[in-house]
């Protein structure tokens, strides 16, 4: 259950299916794991700008369009299947939260090779006035069975400079789960939910 109490706040959903699509794990709990990055997000109403840290530990400001000519063009969380830069990412390592974490501590990487889970798209599956759930699916096609241990909420955060878009990709919150075997054949579900409290 999301927690009341003012403030934001969340909950995340972890499901694996066999290869045959029967559930054998599940763990759903409150998060605890936003980064220093969501609260420079809430500064950017008082400068004008948001400083962040992005997933290689730089720091990056970006400005309203008419405070510079290195401005914030677009933000977003809706990756395609396939990108493992920003949506929903899934690693292998069990270090502790930390809020000025930037990145994974060991991100499992697209695709079909050994180690490797196949990424379908960050979509959102439910909505209301108050909160916002996104999914998104992995599949074991590697021919051994995925140990995963970290989920996180990454977005691509794109800067115009001097007319060029850049992206830069920025981890908004990560959390340490129960460690959670994905078989071969076999699919993972993560869901976020960010919540904002009456």
């Amino acid at each position: 259950m999301i927690r009341s109490g003012s403030g934001v706040n969340g909950e995340i959903e972890v499901i694996v299916l066999d290869k045959n699509g029967k559930e054998i794990h599940r763990e759903k709990r409150p998060m605890d794991s936003f980064t220093r990055n969501i609260k420079n997000l809430l500064t950017m109403f008082d400068t004008g700008g948001w400083l962040v840290s992005d997933v290689n530990g730089s720091s990056v400001t970006f400005m309203f369009k008419n405070a510079s000519d290195e401005y914030l063009y677009n933000a977003e969380v809706l990756a395609p299947s396939g990108n493992d830069d920003y949506g929903i990412l899934v690693g292998s390592s069990d270090t502790a939260f930390d809020v000025y974490q930037h990145s994974l501590g060991a991100k499992i990487s697209h695709g079909t090779g050994s180690g490797q889970l196949s990424y379908g798209e960050t979509s959102v599956v439910d909505f209301g006035d108050d909160y916002k759930t996104w999914q998104r699916a992995f599949d074991n096609l590697s021919g051994s069975d995925i140990v995963v241990r970290e989920i996180g909420m990454f977005a691509k955060v794109t800067r115009e400079e001097s007319g060029v878009p850049t992206p830069y990709y920025v981890m908004l919150a990560r959390d340490v789960i129960t460690t959670t075997t994905v078989p071969n054949g076999g699919r993972l579900i993560v869901k976020y939910t960010f919540k904002i409290n009456p």
